[in-house]
């Protein structure tokens, strides 16, 4: 008995399966649950959730009392925690699935684009530093002394300027 291959429409989880590296069994229903609690969640506070709150927001838990919901920021946790009566009484009040819950709990998730940006912030304050100490251990180009050299004897006037631009060449 062979599996018969999904086609390329189906689920990403179908065609995991179906190469043989699927989740486990629990944990593929419980996923499907989170999405589709997700997109319940989602579609009943639109209008009361801010949109950059709603792209990050994601069931993570659930049990008919307690609601766990996932965020991408401090910010975006306390909101919901400030507003939580009101979101549960949306949510008990316009679905079946929600209907007990009594609590609302939020845990905030860096996503991996947050992620993507402390790596690249991270390499680029490293390649500054390497930046900032070749040149510190690099001397002036002849081009550059001279430049100092004529400004000191020929442009500036104040005495204390042209003895520190001396200096910075003789170093």
């Amino acid at each position: 008995m062979s599996k018969k291959q999904p086609n390329r429409l189906a689920q990403l989880i179908d065609h995991q399966a179906f190469a043989g590296s699927a989740l486990p069994q629990t944990l593929a229903e419980n996923m499907r649950l989170y999405i589709k609690m997700t997109n319940e969640v989602k579609e009943l506070l639109v209008d009361c959730l801010p949109e950059e709150i709603l792209n990050t927001c994601w069931v993570v838990g659930f049990t008919s009392e307690q609601l766990i919901l996932s965020v991408g920021s401090i910010t975006a946790a306390n909101h919901i925690r400030y507003l939580q009566s009101a979101y549960l009484r949306v949510l008990t009040e316009q679905s079946i699935t929600f209907k007990q819950l009594k609590q609302i709990r939020v845990v905030v998730a860096k996503t991996s684009a947050d992620n993507r940006l402390i790596e690249q912030s991270s390499s680029l304050s490293a390649i500054k530093s390497k930046t900032l100490q070749a040149n510190e251990n690099q001397a002036l180009s002849q081009n550059t002394k001279r430049t100092i050299s004529q400004a000191a004897e020929h442009v500036t006037t104040d005495e204390n300027l042209k003895k520190a631009l001396l200096r910075l060449l003789n170093s």
